[in-house]
C-alpha cells in the first residue's frame, strides 16, 4: 500500500508531518527519507524486535505468576532495558522522527541473546537464578546504550524527552469480527476502562470496525449506555433490502445493509447526535479494514448466483442455501489471494477525511450475504471510492475479515508509521471468531479466516481469543443477553487482569534500579 499522505500523522491528537531525521556519523546510513514509510521495511524491523517482544511477555507473566520472581529493582531495570531494545523510531518535540535503530542493535542483539537464556516463552519457563544474575550487567548496557543515544542525537532530544517516551505505554485495541459474536468486544472496551486506561488507536474489521467506531467517538466511556444503545429487535426492512443486482463498489450479496440508518439510531442514543464523523474528526484515532477484490475475479458469475438466490423464503432449505452459497464464495476468494488487497480506510491515501460509516459499511458485509454500497452522489466519497479502485484495479469492496480478521499487523505499521506519536504501544487484540467447537455452522468461514489470525498474532502484544461467544447471526441479542456475554467475556479475562495491569502500567524514573 502507498504510504499515506504527510498530515497523516496524528493530527487529530496535534501531532505534526513526518520527516526522518540523524545527526549522528554512526546512523549516517539511516537517511531522511525513512525506511519504515514502507510495509517491507517494517516488516524488517519487526523480525529484529519480535524476540523482544516474546521475551518481554513471559517476563511480565512470569512476575504476575511470582511475585518474589524479581525485586522491584530488577523488574524495573528489565523492564526499562526491553522497552529501549524495542525501540526504533523516535519523535522529536518538535515533531521529527528521528531512527535510532543503528545505534541500538548491538545493545538489542545483547539483551536478546542474554534474556533468552534466562527466560524461555515456549515452554513458558524462568530461571529466576540466572536473570537476577544478570541484572548488573543488564543495568551497564542500559546506561550505556541511554549516553549512546543523548550523545548522537543531542540536538534532537534531551533525557527527559527519551525517558517520558520509554516510560509509558499507550494501548493500543485490535477488535477482530465475526459478526454478533464480535458484542464480547464490550467486555475489553469496559475492562480498559476499568483499569483507567483510554485507548490511543483503535484498528477493527468486520463487526470490529462498528464496534470499534463507536469506542473511538468519545474519549470517556459509558459501559451501560453502550449496552443500551444496541437496538432491541432487527426490524429486517427497516436494516435490509433484497439485492436487486444493482452494484457499484460493493460486493454482491443477498441483502442490501441499510448501515447508514441504523448507525444513527445508536449514535442519537449515545451521543445525542445521528451524525457520523469522518476519521479526521474522531477524539480517538481509528481505521478500518476492508477487502478490496481486484478485477479479474469472477464478478459476473457471483452476481449471477447470488441473484438465483435472492428467494423470500425463510424456510430452513433456503437458509442453508444461502449460507453454503456464502461459504462457496469465501473459498473462492481465499483461493485467489493474488486478487485480494487489503484496503485500510483512516490510512488510505484520500481517506483521512472519508465518512467513517461509509468505511464501516465496507468493512463490515459480507460476501455472498450482506452487500453495502454507496448510491448517493456525494462527491468527495465517491471520487475517493473511485480513486481507490482506480489505484489498487479494483473491481469490488467487501468484508474486512475475508483477508484480515484480527489486524494485528495494521496496527502494529500503524504505529511505527508514527500515527499515535509514540511508538511505544501495547497492541491488545480480541478474536471473537475462533473455532472453539460451539457455532459449527460458522466452522469452514473461521478455518478459511484463520491463517491470517494466526500470521497476525506476533504483531500483538496480547491476543485475546476468546472462548464463549454468541451466535455469530445475532446481532441483536438484547440488552438481558448482552450483559450475559459482556459478563462471560469479562469473566474470560479474570486470569488476565494482573499481566494486563502490570504491562501498562508506567515504569519508574530513569536509574531507579540503581538507587
Amino acid at each position: 500500500m502507498k504510504a499515506p499522505p504527510a498530515h497523516h500523522t496524528d493530527l487529530a491528537h496535534g501531532g505534526r508531518p513526518d520527516a526522518v531525521r540523524t545527526s549522528s556519523p554512526i546512523v549516517a546510513a539511516h537517511r531522511r527519507t525513512s525506511p519504515y514509510q514502507h510495509v517491507a521495511g517494517l516488516g524488517r524491523h519487526h523480525n529484529k524486535i519480535a524476540p523482544l517482544i516474546g521475551l518481554e511477555r513471559e517476563l511480565l507473566l512470569g512476575m504476575t505468576r511470582d511475585a518474589q520472581l524479581l525485586s522491584a529493582r530488577q523488574a524495573a531495570l528489565l523492564r526499562w532495558a526491553l522497552a529501549l531494545g524495542r525501540m526504533v523510531l523516535i519523535q522529536t518535540p518538535e515533531g521529527h522522527d528521528v531512527d535510532v535503530s543503528g545505534p541500538l542493535e548491538p545493545f538489542r542483539e545483547w539483551l536478546t541473546d542474554n534474556l533468552q537464556r534466562a527466560i524461555q516463552p515456549e515452554a513458558h519457563a524462568i530461571d529466576g537464578a540466572a536473570l537476577r544474575s544478570m541484572c548488573p550487567a543488564v543495568a551497564a548496557r542500559v546506561q550505556a546504550a541511554r549516553d549512546l543515544l543523548l550523545t548522537h542525537f543531542v540536538q534532537d532530544f534531551g533525557a527527559a524527552h527519551l525517558d517520558a517516551e520509554l516510560m509509558h505505554k499507550e494501548l493500543v485495541l485490535v477488535l477482530g469480527g465475526g459478526g454478533g459474536s464480535g458484542f464480547v468486544h464490550l467486555a475489553t472496551f469496559g475492562l480498559v476502562e476499568e483499569l483507567g486506561l483510554t485507548p490511543r488507536l483503535i484498528v477493527g474489521s468486520s463487526m470490529g470496525s462498528l464496534l470499534g467506531l463507536f469506542r473511538a467517538m468519545r474519549i470517556d466511556y459509558d459501559h451501560e449506555a453502550t449496552l443500551l444503545a444496541v437496538p432491541r429487535s432487527f426490524d429486517l426492512t427497516s436494516v435490509l433490502s433484497t439485492f436487486t443486482g444493482n452494484t457499484r463498489f460493493g460486493f454482491p450479496g443477498l441483502f442490501h445493509m441499510q448501515l447508514l440508518r441504523a448507525a444513527s439510531n445508536i449514535l442519537t442514543h449515545l451521543f445525542g447526535s445521528p451524525r457520523v464523523p469522518r476519521f479526521s474528526e474522531l477524539p480517538i484515532r481509528f481505521e478500518a479494514v476492508s477487502t478490496g477484490v481486484r478485477t479479474g475475479f469472477a464478478g459476473s458469475e457471483i452476481q449471477r448466483q447470488v441473484l438465483q438466490s435472492a428467494q423470500p423464503s425463510m424456510s430452513p432449505f433456503a437458509l442453508r442455501r444461502r449460507m453454503q452459497l456464502f461459504i462457496d464464495i469465501a473459498r473462492q476468494l481465499a483461493a485467489n489471494p493474488q486478487l485480494l488487497r487489503q484496503i485500510v480506510f483512516g490510512y488510505e491515501e484520500g481517506t483521512w477525511d472519508f465518512a467513517t460509516v461509509e468505511a464501516v459499511g465496507f468493512s463490515c458485509s459480507v460476501p455472498g450475504l450482506l452487500h453495502y454500497d454507496v448510491f448517493h452522489d456525494d462527491p468527495h466519497t465517491v471520487s475517493t471510492l473511485e480513486a481507490i479502485a482506480e489505484r489498487h484495479q479494483l473491481w469490488r469492496l467487501t468484508d474486512g475479515g475475508v483477508v484480515n480478521n484480527v489486524p494485528s499487523r495494521v496496527a502494529w505499521e500503524s504505529v511505527m508509521r508514527g500515527s499515535i506519536g509514540s511508538r511505544n504501544a501495547f497492541i491488545l487484540a480480541g478474536d471473537a471468531f475462533a473455532p472453539t467447537g460451539s457455532n459449527f455452522l460458522f466452522t469452514p468461514i473461521q478455518q478459511i479466516t484463520r491463517p491470517a489470525v494466526l500470521a497476525n498474532r506476533r504483531f500483538s502484544d496480547f491476543h485475546k481469543t476468546f472462548k464463549s461467544t454468541p451466535n455469530p447471526i445475532n446481532l441483536t441479542p438484547g440488552y438481558a443477553k448482552l450483559q450475559r456475554v459482556v459478563a462471560k467475556a469479562i469473566d474470560e479475562y479474570a486470569p488476565d487482569r494482573d499481566y494486563l495491569k502490570l504491562a501498562m502500567s508506567s515504569l519508574p524514573p530513569f536509574g531507579e534500579w540503581s538507587r
